[in-house]
């Protein structure tokens, strides 16, 4: 699926919805941008995910 202006970055780019192993992402054409709708993570939430990652706890 195609959302045309919606890039949260650029805000004029075009972003493009597609799925790998790790799940469903957008991706803007024109500046790159990658996101992951529907995952909304506070601050904290995003470090302890970070660190989870890393093998650290």
């Amino acid at each position: 699926m195609y959302h045309f202006k919606s890039c949260p970055r650029c805000g004029k780019g075009d972003l493009f919805e597609d799925s790998d192993e790790y799940g469903v992402y957008a991706q803007c054409f024109q500046c790159g941008y990658v996101g992951y709708p529907g995952k909304i993570l506070s601050l904290e939430q995003a470090r302890a995910e970070q660190l989870h990652r890393r093998g650290r706890r």
